[in-house]
């Protein structure tokens, strides 16, 4: 019998995703603490800290699963993979929470396109961010 390899999503192991999401978390709940302790209600801070956590725990531990050198490009093709999984996660959970809110204004107020439109911004912006920390962060190789 052959010996199954790693399942993979993009050329990555699922175990990195996996490893991403962990810092995610952590990266959510360190921001939660940091914007306690400085007494603000501040959104940005736990989606830095989540941003900042996620790249550096997806660069090291890609750097350590995958046979190969990264390159500028398996980064970017890493970053955007991960964000279509969130995004695939949290979308039925944005749904049940527009839903859960009062008839009159599900979306607060705002048009589905405009809440649509924030989304994929934010979700690119994401993007982006991880992509570049994860390029600065990944350990080097000797040659």
């Amino acid at each position: 019998m052959e010996e199954a390899g790693p399942i993979e999503l993009g050329s990555f192991p699922l175990a990195v995703y996996g490893a991403m999401f962990g810092g995610t978390v952590a990266g959510q709940f360190a921001g939660v603490a940091l914007d306690a302790a400085i007494g603000r209600r501040l959104l940005w801070v736990p989606l830095a800290c989540s941003a900042l956590l996620e790249a550096l725990v997806g660069a090291r531990f890609a750097a350590s699963r995958v046979a190969r050198a990264m390159t500028f490009g398996d980064w970017g093709r890493l970053s955007a993979y991960y964000s279509l999984v969130l995004a695939l996660f949290s979308a039925p959970l944005a749904l049940w929470t527009a839903a859960s809110r009062s008839p009159q204004a599900p979306l607060g107020g705002h048009a589905p396109s405009q809440i649509l439109v924030l989304g994929v911004g934010a979700l690119l912006m994401v993007t982006l961010l991880r992509w570049g920390l994860m390029t600065v962060l990944a350990p080097r190789r000797v040659s």
